[in-house]
């Protein structure tokens, strides 16, 4: 029976440091105003207290006197196969695992790697979304979840050193830098390969590409799948490793920089001697530096400009404060700060697989309706921000509510105001 596979799963996950967040939750319900899906729709299944409720049952009721009482007296019930699929919709389709409920939680409990254990429990019992179970599959078989197969990959660095003029080295043995992009830059937004090859090579960055470790994105994170996961972050590790690199620079992507910079060291033994950093903080370190030199005040001119902060850059990695020094140096007079933002900023409402599942759309549209109050209110004529997956979120979000907002990548700002 799948539910009796996602509570053993729910069980053997369910160690010390689980059992302890979950006795101190007091259920006072304010992690429900921190959640966006929760704010943007008013249903109080999607509180993220009650996503981990299917993990908290399966602990109290093979752990606990009070769950086996109340399992005896039929007050509670065993988990069943049509709460799995009530539970997927809810983790799955309305959570993004930003973990800004975790943020205003009095007991402290980090409700974000709760709801993940969720995900891993689904995962075990098969309960995974059609469509996000599709880009794991693809991934696995073709090393990247938009179809980028080596043929693919190859026809893309050919065409953007043409379509660019730029030189991309690739599988450079002696690099110092491993450079990974997500197929969602490769096939959406080639000008952020372009942009960054630039500004890398203006840097005097030793710099390098890799055919075995070519994408960053891991669907098997968002799904849950603990296994899938550390394969897709081999191959990744492997191939720093051959080309003995001694940093690895994640690009714009949120969740695959939280995977490999603290996911990966919790599921499997990483390389000693390899820094792992952002794209956000390089580019704050090279002006900060003087390695690059920008035009100043470059966008001050086109209307007020204003920063998202994605969930697993800013409030997970810290990188707060280099792209507010980088938009300071480009738009001075013109950047304005959207309220909430740094680490209380509202979610886009499109991570953690969120926007590759269908079915999700109507609660990923409501949540991002937060973001169009924000945006109105801040007047911005242009958002920025240093991850693709949310612009994937804002250029879609941007037009189904009929925005007149552009949306930007930071790193394409940045070169584009490159003095060379």
């Amino acid at each position: 029976m799948q539910a009796q596979t996602a509570v053993n799963t729910f069980v053997h996950e369910t160690g010390g440091w689980v059992a302890s967040q979950l006795e101190a939750c007091t259920r006072c319900g304010m992690c429900a105003e921190a959640c966006h899906f929760y704010q943007g729709t008013g249903n109080p299944e999607l509180a993220p207290v009650w996503k981990v409720e299917l993990l908290k049952r399966a602990y109290e009721q093979r752990f606990t006197i009070i769950g086996k009482l109340k399992l005896a007296t039929g007050i509670d019930h065993h988990v069943t196969d049509d709460n799995l699929l009530h539970w997927s919709k809810i983790v799955y389709e309305a959570c993004t695992l930003c973990n800004k409920c975790s943020m205003v939680c009095p007991m402290g409990i980090q409700l974000g790697p709760l709801i993940h254990e969720v995900r891993t429990g689904l995962s075990a019992a098969g309960m995974v979304p059609a469509d996000l179970m599709s880009a794991v599959h693809k991934q696995e078989a073709e090393g990247s979840p938009l179809g980028v197969t080596d043929s693919v990959y190859d026809d893309r660095l050919e065409f953007f050193e043409d379509e660019y003029e730029i030189k991309l080295p690739v599988d450079k043995k002696g690099a110092d830098t491993l450079v990974v992009f997500s197929s969602i830059e490769i096939m959406k937004y080639p000008g952020n390969i372009a942009a960054i090859a630039k500004i890398l090579n203006a840097a005097g960055e030793n710099w390098t590409l890799s055919h075995a470790g070519r994408e960053v994105v891991n669907f098997a994170f968002f799904e849950g799948d603990n296994e899938e996961t550390v394969l897709f972050l081999k191959r990744i590790f492997d191939a720093a490793k051959d080309l003995g690199v001694k940093r690895i620079v994640v690009t714009e992507c949120g969740h695959a920089y939280d995977a490999i910079r603290w996911t990966a060291a919790n599921l499997m033994d990483v390389p000693e001697g390899v820094e792992i950093t952002h794209i956000a903080h390089l580019l704050g370190e090279l002006v900060r530096t003087g390695r690059i030199k920008l035009k100043e005040g470059m966008y001050d001119n086109g209307g007020t400009i204003t920063f998202h902060d994605a969930c697993k850059i800013q409030r997970r990695g810290g990188h707060i404060q280099e792209p507010r020094d980088v938009l300071h140096v480009l738009a001075p007079k013109s950047f304005k700060e959207m309220i909430p933002n740094r680490a209380e900023a509202i979610c886009c409402g499109g991570g953690g697989g969120v926007i590759a599942i269908k079915e999700a759309d109507p609660y990923r549209y409501a949540a991002f309706e937060l973001k169009v109050d924000q945006l109105k209110k801040v007047g911005a004529s242009t958002v920025v921000m240093g991850c693709s997956n949310c612009r994937l979120q804002f250029d879609d979000c941007v037009q189904h509510f009929n925005l007149d907002v552009k949306v930007a990548g930071l790193s394409q700002m940045v070169a584009d105001a490159l003095i060379e």
